[in-house]
């Protein structure tokens, strides 16, 4: 049986934690649990954690893609990845084991592509969620040309044959993901997905995403592909320019939501 190994960034996270870890132990998982800069308040839920899996630390917070790729870089150096299947996923509980499961098996009989849980807008979706995964499936396809439902989802799996590959991908904090959808066509990695259960607990009050600061880090990373990408194809200087304004625009505003925070 194929070694699975579950990467779980976590920033000031509850209980639900442990429950993962726990559910993941008992399916055969190991797992890395990537503290990300939470402070001296969270020690005991890492502490609990530390029970069911390898716990490592930022002193500060430095994102999720950073968060990410300490566990991939612990995984590369400490673990044997020949025979292994990673599945990414968060910490508030929102993702189940089962569907860990589900999207690993499925990385494991397509190896070399990238699986994605994907989650089927509902009613219960948050308005937000619903917006913002709706508005960045369309520019994803316009940039990248591939067709992909559920962009913004943590559930990722892939086997650890792409495990360098991902980490040379840029993004230090929720960009990153969206950078990895980006990519992964120009590295001929395919993208599959596999649906799963959507669950948001208390209206999705535990994510830590922020929505105009980390919507402009992700819309940001998409003009910048295609400035490279689409203009090179096409010769339209206008669009480039207007591009390059959304681009300048965007690095304005994260900087003064940086000094202000």
């Amino acid at each position: 049986m194929r070694k699975r190994i579950a990467v779980i960034p976590a920033y000031e996270p509850d209980e639900n934690l442990i429950r993962v870890l726990q559910e993941a132990r008992q399916d055969g998982m190991d797992a890395i649990v990537v503290d990300d800069g939470s402070g001296e308040e969270y020690g005991e839920v890492f502490l609990q954690a530390a029970r069911y899996g390898t716990v490592l630390t930022h002193p500060e917070n430095r994102g999720k893609g950073c968060a990410l790729k300490t566990g991939y870089d612990y995984i590369w150096k400490h673990m044997d990845v020949t025979d292994a299947t990673i599945v990414t996923l968060d910490a508030d509980g929102q993702h189940t084991v089962q569907d860990a499961l589900n999207v690993c098996r499925a990385a494991e009989a397509h190896p070399g592509e990238l699986v994605l849980g994907s989650r089927k807008i509902q009613a219960k979706t948050p308005l937000r969620s619903r917006i913002g995964n709706t508005l960045t499936r369309g520019v994803y396809h316009f940039a990248a040309g591939v067709h992909v439902y559920d962009t913004q989802t943590g559930l990722r799996a892939f086997d650890g044959y792409l495990l360098m590959q991902m980490l040379e991908i840029p993004g230090k904090r929720y960009e990153y993901e969206m950078n990895v959808l980006l990519y992964c066509p120009g590295k001929h990695i395919p993208i599959r997905e596999v649906m799963i259960d959507t669950i948001y607990l208390n209206g999705n009050s535990a994510s830590h995403f922020h929505p105009l600061r980390d919507s402009f880090r992700i819309y940001r990373q998409i003009v910048k592909f295609s400035l490279q990408s689409v203009t090179g194809r096409f010769p339209f200087p206008e669009i480039e320019a207007r591009l390059k304004q959304f681009r300048d625009l965007a690095d304005s505003f994260i900087l003064s939501e940086a000094k202000q925070s």
